[in-house]
């Protein structure tokens, strides 16, 4: 049977050297309490051997062994379960430290997909089920698994042909329920399959409400994703029907096959009539195992896919936290950082090329600006940069070091399109591990009309949406939280798009006003932004066709000279 030592080595991997000795105490305190229950049994024989013999207070010294079994077992199984909560908090804690790990790595792609819905499902899903799993379900299991044999061994003593029966039925039992455990895991994978896939569909649902009202978009996606999902929920239950079936139809005949040897016994007189009353009480034993596993064929399932995807999800934390290039000193301390990146390729899930060969060297303190036509991969080049993606080939290197995505995201800081705010007051939206000098953020971000007009400064609260303020005063607070972060590298992500003249002016003297003080990129189709450049890096499909000084680019007329034009001519329509 391979499932037991899979699910046992899947913990092991999850929860490590640390939790070894709980899991050793738990497994042999669990067998310990197993074997004493069969001793409890078997101990009956004797008993009543004595009871209704010719000397029946005899039977006192094996009541005195019965109670001090069945305490025995008492204590072991208090102990063993107390030592499996302990392996289920070590689950919950791998769990919880290796998903956040993961969503931190999270490619940006892949928010809204399959990955993005395992974790959510790992994260959520693993704690409660990870202590009900080692408490109520590997114990029963384990029970289940050495009672059968360990009662067929004792037999012995009474008759090897009633051991043999045990035997060959608690392997019949076990065949039975491993079959019908692998015709249920199919279906379980089938519908987590379809729980993830409606999980997602209605998280995206939930966020584009606007647009799909707007739209007068009906729930059409939703609707045929549940559909699927009660298909498959289906499916499920009519896999579980065959392996119950099987199951029973094996218990049944391994409890006919032991009645019908003890009967055959006891008629050949090689059984006493107290021998065989008492074959009646291991008989109901092997019942009550078989009835336990028959339960557990569903749920074993569901865990072993879990288990399967946290020990996936914990050997790639593993992996990601391996020793890595020494961080250089910029990433740390804030100071700008010269940035190249060398051939780097950048593919989505859906094959599609978001950067093809990109090789770029960023100078140290100045402020680069990428323009292109939409869809030429400047905000993806952004993000490989911000460390929210990873190329699918090439190398970025910060002062001539290779950076993985987690030395990118602490080395830079991001001003976003939209600038999200969660609720809490401006302080708590701005300041984050480090806490810095306000009065000077605020100076840089051209802050100061905004606290001004706030009832409290800094400890206003934002409002739920970060309603209390508006969408130009929003991107001042997320200019300020980008500048607090001790980042050498600033990347700004159209953060002037959508405001108005006053707050584009702000952002644009804000930049100005830390040139020099980190590298800056910036992506804008904005002329006031794009005039602040020391260099500007024209994509185009994305590749770079050109780059150069913004007098340099116009004089050499292409793709910039086109972009620049028309961006002048939509600044001057009115209506």
């Amino acid at each position: 049977m391979t499932l037991l030592p899979t699910v046992f080595a899947d913990v092991r991997a999850i929860t490590g050297a640390a939790a070894g000795g709980d899991r050793t105490r738990f497994y042999g305190l669990t067998a310990l309490s197993t074997a004493l229950q069969a001793a409890g049994v078997l101990v009956l024989i004797p008993l009543l051997e004595a009871l209704f013999g010719a000397n029946p207070a005899a039977a006192w010294k094996w009541v005195a062994l019965m109670v001090a079994i069945l305490a025995a077992g008492w204590v072991a199984d208090i102990a063993a379960t107390r030592a499996g909560l302990r392996v289920g908090f070590a689950l919950i804690d791998a769990a919880e430290r290796a998903g956040i790990g993961a969503i931190r790595r999270l490619d940006t792609a892949d928010l809204h997909g399959d990955r993005a819905s395992r974790l959510r499902g790992i994260v959520t899903k693993s704690g409660p089920e990870s202590v009900s799993a080692v408490v109520l379900l590997f114990s029963p299991l384990i029970h289940a698994a050495l009672l059968v044999p360990l009662l067929a061994v004792g037999l012995l003593l009474v008759s090897w042909q009633l051991a043999m029966v045990a035997l060959i039925g608690g392997a019949v039992l076990l065949a039975a329920f491993q079959a019908g455990r692998r015709a249920v895991a199919k279906s379980e994978e089938a519908f987590a399959d379809a729980g993830r896939a409606l999980d997602d569909r209605m998280l995206e649902f939930g966020w584009a409400q606007p647009t799909l009202r707007a739209a007068g978009v009906g729930t059409g996606t939703v609707d045929e994703v549940i559909a699927g999902s009660r298909r498959r929920g289906s499916r499920l239950l009519a896999w579980q029907i065959p392996g119950d079936l099987l199951f029973t139809v094996a218990g049944q005949v391994v409890l006919i096959a032991f009645g019908i040897t003890t009967g055959a016994l006891y008629l050949n007189g090689e059984l006493s009539g107290i021998t065989a009353a008492a074959m009646v009480v291991v008989l109901l034993r092997v019942v009550e195992a078989a009835g336990s596993l028959s339960l557990l064929a569903t749920p074993i399932a569901a865990v072993e896919r879990l288990l399967t995807e946290l020990r996936d999800l914990v050997d790639e934390d593993t992996a990601a936290a391996a020793p890595g290039p020494v961080r250089t000193e910029s990433a740390e301390t804030g100071r700008p950082p010269a940035v190249r990146l060398t051939g780097v390729d950048y593919r989505y899930a859906d094959g599609t090329q978001a950067l093809d060969g990109i090789d770029l060297d960023i100078a140290p303190g100045q402020i680069t600006v990428l323009v292109g036509a939409s869809g030429s991969g400047k905000s993806t080049l952004l993000d490989v940069l911000a460390g929210l993606r990873d190329p699918s080939s090439g190398q970025v290197l910060l002062d001539h070091e290779p950076a993985d995505p987690g030395r990118r995201i602490a080395g830079a800081s991001v001003v976003f399109q939209t600038t999200a705010l969660r609720p809490g007051t401006l302080r708590e939206n701005v300041v984050t591990a480090v806490a810095p000098d306000l009065a000077e953020i605020a100076d840089l971000a051209q802050l100061a009309p905004v606290l001004d007009a706030l009832p409290n400064g800094w400890d206003s609260r934002v409002g739920d949406g970060a309603n209390a303020l508006s969408g130009g005063e929003r991107q001042r607070v997320g200019l300020a939280r980008a500048l607090a972060k001790p980042a050498g590298l600033l990347l700004v992500d159209e953060a002037t798009s959508a405001l108005d003249v006053i707050t584009e002016r702000a952002v644009a003297d804000s930049l100005r006003t830390i040139r020099g003080t980190r590298t800056v990129v910036a992506v804008t189709h904005r002329p006031a932004l794009v005039a602040l450049a020391d260099a500007v890096v024209v994509l185009d499909g994305g590749r770079v066709v050109d780059a150069g000084g913004v007098d340099e680019l116009l004089a050499r007329g292409g793709v910039f000279a086109d972009l620049w034009e028309r961006w002048r001519e939509s600044e001057g329509w009115q209506v």
